[in-house]
C-alpha cells in the first residue's frame, strides 16, 4: 500500500469518526434539537427540490402543457412542504420521530410476516426462524400502538450506535500506525 493511499484512508477514518461521534453526541444527549436540525434538512432540501423543479418548468421547451402543470403542481408541493417544516420547526421534529417510528414498526411487521411465509419453508432449523419472526411481529406491532415512544427508541438507538462507531473509528485512527 503507498504512504499516500495509506494517509488518505486514515484521514477519511479520522473525518468520519469525528463527524459520527459529534452527531451520535448530539443526538444522545440533546434529542430535540437534533431531531428539529435534521427536520430542518429535510425542509430545505425539500424547498431546494422545489426550485430547481420550478425553474425547470420554465425552460422545457419540448413538454406539452399538461406535463409542465404537473411539474409546476409538484414543484409548488415541495415548496409549501419545505417551507411548513421551518414555520413549526418542533412539529415538524414530532412528526420526524413518528414517522421514524411508524415505518420502523411497519418494517419489523413485514419482516417478521415474511420470516413466518417464506424463510420457515426454507430453513431447516425452524426454531430460530420462528423465534425471530414473533420478536419481529410483535416488536413492530408494540412500536405502532405507540409510534411516539418507539420512534424516540430508535432515534435515542441510532444515537448510540453512531456515537460508539465514531469513537471506534477515532480509536482506529489514532493507533493506525505510518
Amino acid at each position: 500500500m503507498s504512504e499516500e493511499f495509506f494517509t488518505k484512508v486514515r484521514r477519511t477514518i479520522g473525518f468520519d469518526g469525528l463527524i459520527s461521534t459529534i452527531i451520535g453526541a448530539l443526538i444522545v444527549f440533546l434529542p430535540n434539537r437534533s431531531a428539529r436540525a435534521a427536520a430542518g434538512m429535510i425542509g430545505a432540501a425539500l424547498i431546494a427540490v422545489g426550485l430547481f423543479k420550478l425553474i425547470s418548468v420554465f425552460r422545457r421547451d419540448a413538454e406539452n402543457g399538461m406535463a409542465r402543470l404537473g411539474n409546476l403542481i409538484v414543484s409548488v408541493i415541495y415548496l409549501v412542504a419545505g417551507i411548513f417544516i421551518f414555520v413549526d420547526m418542533q412539529s415538524a421534529a414530532i412528526s420526524l420521530i413518528l414517522v421514524v417510528g411508524i415505518l420502523t414498526g411497519i418494517t419489523w411487521l413485514i419482516e417478521g410476516f415474511i420470516q413466518v411465509a417464506i424463510l420457515n419453508k426454507l430453513t431447516t432449523n425452524k426454531t430460530w426462524s420462528t423465534i425471530s419472526a414473533i420478536i419481529n411481529i410483535l416488536g413492530g406491532a408494540s412500536i405502532l400502538f405507540s409510534p411516539m415512544w418507539g420512534g424516540l427508541v430508535v432515534w435515542t438507538f441510532f444515537g448510540i450506535t453512531l456515537l460508539i462507531i465514531g469513537i471506534f473509528k477515532l480509536i482506529q485512527y489514532f493507533t493506525l500506525k505510518n
